[in-house]
């Protein structure tokens, strides 16, 4: 495992003078940045914090996941940051958070293995031949403030048994590369992709959604159901092949990927309206 860049308090403030430049021109305050060497949530301080915050944290010891899923520490190999700002729905934060921190990850590689990672419905950035997470966003709403919070995973590590997940460290970013080269684009990415228009929006997720085409297993309400998954349409349904060739429509907004099989290479994907996401 490669040793975590654990910042020190001079690099602290270097990651805040390199965040609050990349707010600039944004609908994140660079006034309202927070870096902190470690913390329990990030999105819990965000919250506080309020609309166009940008909280990010050395160390995150007690995140949390989507649903109440428990949140894996990253012992300082990995990106956690959380965004402030106003309250929209949240179908559409998800949408657009996923869609800016895959063209984050994405710059961050080679142009030969940009490709490699793509999106699983409803929120993870996932490797293209093993299926392995990259990173995952998690949206909160409460009142008038919504937090988005965004893990990444960078630096080799060790991962507990039976979770499989990769770093940029392992998909080929350059030597040197630290997290905060990371960190510093988020908030202009998120928020481009918040503000493109719906259809623009919607068809860079689609064209990105790595198991469309495949084997999937899905979850809605209290069923579970294996097939094909055919098309994606992030605001109304994913539609399912089933074994007995019938398809059928889920609800995006109940229904989730449990699994899906990965493998192959082929990244010949038309690039969406609005052109490619680098």
């Amino acid at each position: 495992m490669t040793s975590p860049d654990r910042a020190s308090p001079v690099e602290l403030q270097d990651w805040a003078d390199r965040i609050e430049a990349g707010c600039r021109g944004t609908r994140f305050d660079s006034a309202l940045v927070r870096v902190l060497a470690t913390c329990d949530s990030t999105q819990d301080v965000a919250r506080s914090t309020g609309p166009g915050a940008v909280v990010v944290a050395g160390r995150q010891t007690r995140g949390r996941g989507r649903l109440g899923r428990r949140w894996i520490e990253d012992l300082g190999t990995g990106v956690a940051i959380s965004l402030a700002t106003k309250a929209e729905a949240v179908d559409r934060l998800l949408l657009g958070s996923t869609v800016g921190v895959l063209g984050a990850i994405r710059a961050a590689l080679p142009a030969s293995e940009r490709r490699r990672v793509g999106i699983k419905f409803p929120n993870d950035l996932v490797e293209r031949r093993c299926g392995a997470k990259v990173g995952g966003i998690l949206v909160e709403v409460a009142d008038d403030v919504a937090v988005i919070g965004i893990g990444v995973n960078v630096h080799r590590r060790t991962w507990p048994e039976g979770l499989s997940a990769i770093g940029l460290e392992e998909l080929g970013a350059a030597p040197g590369y630290r997290r905060i080269d990371l960190i510093e684009t988020l908030p202009g990415q998120i928020a481009n992709a918040l503000d493109a228009d719906p259809a623009t929006l919607a068809a860079r997720f689609v064209a990105a959604h790595l198991p469309t085409g495949r084997r999937v297993e899905i979850e809605c309400g209290d069923r579970v159901h294996r097939g094909t998954l055919e098309a994606l349409d992030p605001a109304g349904s994913l539609r399912v092949r089933g074994d007995d060739g019938v398809v059928e429509a889920w609800p995006a907004a109940s229904t989730r990927i449990l699994s899906w099989e990965p493998g192959g290479d082929d990244c010949a994907r038309v690039d969406p309206p609005g052109g490619p996401m680098t």
